[in-house]
């Protein structure tokens, strides 16, 4: 059973090892088919450690954003709205002392010009003099929304938006707008996905503005803005972030330039450079956004005060303004980790304060992927080596402080370092494997308890085997002195049995014998000591505590004498030998445990108490009877009827005992008369009055027919017959000695 369990565990390494090199599989080249589940599983840790770890610090930039909200709608109406209101807002921020305004909103179609178009339209414009109609039309176009817009736009720092797309569309000449990204020589072998078109300012708006970015938002597989583009590609150009573009506008840097890593004939994008600081990026651009709490992190004023003028100007003093709306019908409105509803505007501002501070730009190093894979390594190699070891509480210990080290570890490096390792393969390792040993262990101990079971149902009750498997502690193997009752059970007559059958026959012979024996036995609780040959030995009260060991005890041997019967019924119709044991039993105090050499051990009974019980025994084929009990027996066993059979100094003992043959309860009222019978006789025997003994005997056997009475009967006429020429002593109490052990 031992290599059988141990084979068994050195098997169960196999598994733990291919999740292992699954998982370092799956850490360094993902399928792309499971790539974006992986993905959405590690977003939650992302998520997880913006919303429960110290946010970052906050930028020492005064940031606005002017809100175009529900009270701006309901005050000014629906938009799109006039650029005069625009031109108002813009304004406002200027003389309030903004450094930059960032507008959040396409201005991709031109402001119509109502009075230019009514001159044109005016059926007698041809008749007017040509310098009135020069000067009318010189006021019209000064009248220009877009025109005016421009201008206010000049007297500041204005960044517009754009939005590229994946629609072709041809675009004139002056609106393609231009880019303040230094260009890649080879485009066509970067790794950004190229865009097919886009959606600028007019140029009237576009020429007045300091610069123009994308508004792109790209959300993650689970709906989720977590990471944002700073630079993308379309028609072979590479054009900035709205955030980005604003940086560069707000720290007077001429040209944003690109971080690239040439791989023969691809170039793979690293960062982008503003100045001598590196902003790192992705492959495609992208940044992951350190949020730094929920929606509305940043000052807001709705946009409807600030044209109105009713507004605290101080607050706007050296700020960046983003201008955006919250508005819910203007759907600018995208979900992150922080919030479900956080407006657009405020995103690009996060962008724009984490570039104001790159240090905290979560990013993901070089080295990840290696450090990664030793972490799996490490990890499953020290979970392979200790979990099988330990038992179910150490092996949870171990796991959920592996756990806590990775993540210790994770949120070091994000606190510290503000580098973003993945978390889900390193959990997941130790998780799966900790629920695999888990469950292996109780699967071994299960078939361990199966196997323990299946061995000790040989020599245990079941119910003893279950007690034992589910509370250990309620026994012990050590040696100890106890009250207990032993059982000795001999074949009569078994050498001249052996001689009339094969080695084979006696064998199944012998095996329905001891079959039927230890059955009864268990079926009373007692304990299988030994077998020796045809004889079995059986013992109750250990190793569990009975308070009715000797009950048991004598029911189980009335129970063997009739599993005898039923057998001998079989024997006899398939003309085999047919069986008969002798049963003795005593109680008293023996000691009891795990005895033996370093070769050999077993868990026994020895004492004085228990050479009586064989003595006894030894003795039913003297006395002719099934069972012999001694009184220390009789006296725990007190429910039964039984019968003296003699008063005895068995060999090697100088104190009588009584021994009792116990009669079965089913015994048959003139059967059980006639037990009484000869215990009045046998009284008159202890009493010297031999002659009265002596008569009462012999009317007994004329009237009996019982084989174990007859012999009984005999034995003692025999006795009678010699003590009567013996001149007794005075102190002859009636015992008889046996000078040998059987």
């Amino acid at each position: 059973m031992r290599l059988k369990l141990r084979s068994m565990r050195q098997s169960l390494h196999l598994l733990p090892l291919a999740i292992l090199l699954l998982l370092t599989w799956l850490q360094l080249s993902p399928p792309s088919a499971l790539q974006p589940h992986l993905e959405r599983l590690e977003a939650v840790f992302y998520d997880a450690r913006l919303q429960f770890l110290p946010p970052w610090p906050n930028s020492v930039s005064n940031i606005q954003i002017v809100d175009i909200d529900e009270a701006s709608l309901a005050a000014i109406g629906r938009m799109p709205w006039d650029r005069r209101h625009f031109t108002r807002l813009t304004q406002q921020l200027q003389q309030a002392g903004a450094v930059l305004v960032v507008y959040d909103v396409l201005f991709a179609e031109p402001q119509p010009n109502v009075l230019l178009s009514s001159l044109v339209q005016w059926p007698d414009w041809q008749k007017v003099p040509e310098a009135v109609r020069q000067n009318w039309q010189d006021y019209a176009e000064q009248q220009d929304q877009d025109r005016q817009f421009a201008e206010v736009m000049q007297q500041g720092e204005v960044v517009l938006a754009n939005l590229l797309h994946h629609h072709p569309g041809p675009l004139p000449d002056d609106r393609v707008p231009s880019s303040s990204v230094k260009q890649h020589d080879q485009a066509e072998g970067i790794s950004l996905s190229s865009f097919r078109g886009i959606t600028g300012p007019v140029a009237a708006l576009a020429d007045a503005a300091a610069g123009q970015g994308f508004i792109n938002a790209e959300a993650d597989a689970d709906g989720l803005v977590r990471r944002t583009a700073l630079v993308q590609q379309f028609d072979g150009k590479l054009y900035p972030a709205l955030a980005l573009e604003a940086f560069r506008v707000y720290s007077l840097i001429e040209q944003i330039e690109t971080d690239w890593i040439l791989q023969g004939q691809r170039a793979t994008l690293q960062g982008v450079l503003l100045g001598n600081q590196l902003i790192r990026t992705d492959d495609v651009g992208r940044i992951l956004l350190p949020f730094r709490g929920a929606a509305r992190h940043y000052p807001y004023t709705s946009a409807a005060q600030v044209i109105a003028g009713d507004f605290a100007a101080a607050q706007f003093s050296e700020a960046v303004v983003f201008v955006g709306t919250s508005a819910a019908g203007l759907t600018d409105v995208r979900a992150t980790p922080t919030d479900r509803y956080m407006p657009g505007v405020e995103i690009h501002a996060t962008v724009f304060e984490a570039l104001m501070a790159p240090a905290y730009i979560p990013y993901r190093p070089d080295w990840w992927r290696g450090a990664q894979v030793l972490q799996l390594l490490l990890l499953g190699g020290l979970a392979i080596g200790l979990l099988p070891r330990l038992g179910a509480v150490g092996s949870i210990v171990v796991s959920v402080a592996g756990l806590a080290g990775v993540l210790a570890a994770n949120f070091w490096f994000w606190t510290t370092k503000v580098i973003d390792l993945p978390l889900l393969l390193p959990c997941l390792l130790l998780l799966v494997l900790a629920a695999y040993y888990l469950s292996a262990g109780f699967w071994l101990e299960s078939r361990r308890r199966t196997q323990m079971k299946a061995v000790f149902d040989q020599y245990l009750p079941p119910a003893h085997i279950e007690r034992l498997l589910h509370d250990p502690d309620s026994v012990s193997l050590d040696g100890e002195r106890k009250l207990l009752t032993v059982l000795f059970c001999d074949i009569r007559g078994f050498t001249a049995i052996s001689e009339t059958m094969t080695p084979q026959q006696l064998k199944r012979w012998l095996n329905r014998v001891l079959t039927a024996l230890t059955a009864e036995i268990q079926k009373y609780d007692g304990t299988i000591d030994k077998y020796v040959g045809d004889m079995v030995m059986a013992f109750w009260g250990a190793p569990l505590p009975d308070a009715d060991h000797g009950q048991k005890a004598v029911q189980a041997a009335l129970g063997m004498q009739l599993a005898l019967d039923d057998l001998n019924q079989q024997f006899a119709s398939e003309g085999l030998p047919l069986v008969q044991a002798g049963i003795g039993i005593n109680s008293g105090e023996m000691n009891v445990g795990d005895m033996g050499s370093d070769f050999r051990r077993s868990y026994t009974v020895i004492g004085d108490a228990v050479n009586l019980a064989a003595r006894q025994e030894a003795l039913t084929a003297y006395y002719g009877v099934p069972i012999l009990v001694s009184e220390s027996t009789k006296a725990l066993a007190d429910q039964l009827q039984y019968l003296l059979v003699d008063k005895v100094q068995v060999k090697g003992k100088q104190q009588a005992v009584r021994i009792y043959l116990p009669l079965s309860p089913t015994l048959a009222p003139d059967d059980m008369a006639r037990f009484v019978q000869f215990s009045q006789a046998l009284d008159r025997y202890y009493c010297r009055d031999f002659p009265e003994a002596l008569q009462r005997m012999r009317a007994l056997q004329q009237e009996t027919a019982d084989k174990v009475l007859k012999h009984l009967i005999l034995l003692y006429m025999l006795r009678i017959e010699a003590l009567v020429k013996q001149t007794l002593p005075p102190d002859w109490d009636g015992s008889f000695r046996h000078q040998t052990k059987s």
